[in-house]
């Protein structure tokens, strides 16, 4: 079996399975364990599967997945409320991640002026910003993802831990009282790291995200600082509020 064969089989396995162990993959293809933890790393740079302790699984449940041109026409008028709204919370001179998705893409039109430094993974959001020259970009590299056009894997990880950023502002597929989800293990682990790296941490969400789940659980509450939407249940307000989250309503600023 030629190699790219072999990559193509290891993918096709894990599609059925979700995890593999390294031992069932070598018994299965007839390769040393050296092998295919060579194959898994490489694949794992493309984006094409999350390595763990002894095997791998597939990075997301690709049902469940959005495009992020489509993602872009949903809620959009909310999506710019909520930007418009969390751009007030940057200060010029300032350090910015911008995390990739469709409500964060936003952000950047809201930037101009700024003479800030924006750190992204989003192809898009390089190029809204490519034209303002207050806007000083740097692109965090990887393997392309194409559902959100964003760079994900190690290199993107050891790009970020080499940074440090005032503020971060982070997308997700979905939240609920007790936690916030993104498709895409891979991907859920560059924004975490995007995460630890900043001062304080933004989470922009529409409120028809409320209440879904994905297949990555990506943060817990306690690690936000401010949490910019639409609308907001009262009840999930309070309950923000009482574990110190500062709560920004679009529609009240």
């Amino acid at each position: 079996m030629r190699i790219n064969e072999r990559k193509d089989e290891i993918i096709r396995i894990l599609s059925n399975a979700d995890y593999v162990t390294v031992d069932e993959f070598s018994r299965q293809l007839g390769v040393s364990k050296v092998t295919i933890r060579s194959d898994l790393t490489e694949l794992e740079q493309r984006g094409l599967l999350f390595r763990t302790h002894g095997g791998a699984m597939i990075p997301e449940h690709n049902a469940n997945v959005r495009v992020i041109t489509d993602t872009l026409k949903e809620f959009a008028t909310e999506k710019r409320l909520i930007a418009k709204a969390a751009s007030s919370l940057i200060e010029n001179g300032q350090t910015v991640i911008i995390d990739s998705g469709s409500t964060t893409v936003n952000l950047v039109g809201y930037l101009s002026e700024k003479d800030i430094t924006m750190v992204t993974n989003s192809l898009l959001a390089v190029e809204v910003a490519k034209q303002d020259p207050s806007i000083e970009v740097i692109m965090l590299g990887g393997s392309l993802r194409r559902f959100s056009m964003g760079f994900i894997g190690p290199m993107s990880n050891l790009a970020v831990s080499q940074i440090h950023a005032d503020i971060m502002f982070l997308g997700s597929s979905g939240y609920t009282n007790d936690c916030i989800y993104c498709t895409n293990l891979v991907e859920g682990e560059i924004k975490k790291e995007m995460m630890k790296v900043a001062d304080k941490v933004v989470f922009l969400a529409d409120s028809s995200k409320y209440g879904k789940k994905a297949f990555s659980s990506l943060s817990i509450w306690d690690d936000i600082d401010v949490f910019v939407t639409d609308s907001i249940e009262p009840s999930l307000r309070n309950r923000l509020t009482n574990r110190g989250v500062e709560v920004l309503v679009a529609s009240e600023a």
